[in-house]
């Protein structure tokens, strides 16, 4: 399921709450576009174009298989 952010704070705080997959459903600028990504690429996320809009997801911890 993806969340929409209306802004940047929205962005933010969805991400901080867990949310593994959000959608920047308005115009970002390119500062706030780099911001994020440099604070949440660095976390392992990984961001993509949608149809219309960037989404930002986290990808969740893997646990190896234990052999």
């Amino acid at each position: 399921m993806v969340i929409k952010a209306k802004n940047l704070q929205d962005a933010e705080e969805l991400l901080h709450s867990g949310i593994s997959k959000v959608e920047l459903a308005y115009d970002i600028g390119s500062d706030d576009f780099f911001r994020l990504a440099s604070r949440w690429c660095d976390r392992g996320a990984r961001i993509t174009k949608g149809n219309e809009h960037f989404v930002v997801q986290i990808k969740g911890m893997s646990i190896p298989p234990n052999h």
